[in-house]
């Protein structure tokens, strides 16, 4: 028996290829920090984020997050609104302050419109309600940010 010794692509974060079997490795996109408090809507949207060339930045506190950035660069960021703890709509525009040109994406289950107006008045590019839906969520980690004042 023998054992085939082949050379694995490894995600680096730089595009690589294998002339042997076309296989493409994309550039990491960017990073996106992730706050979200319930474990199991967070992983998911770790798993998506990843799944879509992001590198994820999974906490799940206010307080988590401006620890997490507080030497990183941020290119995102999925906030729930409801936090335990300091809000995500207090932590929302804290990242609009530290990080400008990010995309700032609030969700929530409570979505109606005074929510959505009340976190793109802190700064937030967007508001999805949950449940989430994969492909808008996807729209929106590509758009640019644009200022709402």
């Amino acid at each position: 028996m023998s054992i085939v010794n082949e050379e694995l692509p490894i995600a680096t974060g730089h595009a690589r290829t294998r002339d042997d079997d076309n296989l493409k490795l994309e550039q990491v996109k960017g990073s996106v920090l992730i706050v979200e408090d319930d474990p199991a809507h967070r992983e998911l949207l770790v798993e998506l984020v990843s799944q879509w060339g992001y590198e994820a930045l999974p906490v799940g506190s206010a307080e988590e997050a401006e620890f997490a950035v507080r030497n990183k660069r941020m290119d995102a960021a999925i906030v729930d609104v409801f936090l335990p703890g300091r809000s995500g709509t207090n932590l929302m525009a804290r990242l609009r302050e530290k990080f400008p040109q990010s995309v700032l994406i609030g969700v929530s289950a409570m979505s109606d419109a005074s929510m959505a107006r009340k976190c793109k008045g802190l700064g937030a590019d967007l508001f999805i309600g949950k449940p989430l839906n994969p492909e808008k969520l996807a729209q929106a980690l590509q758009s640019q940010h644009k200022s709402w004042h």
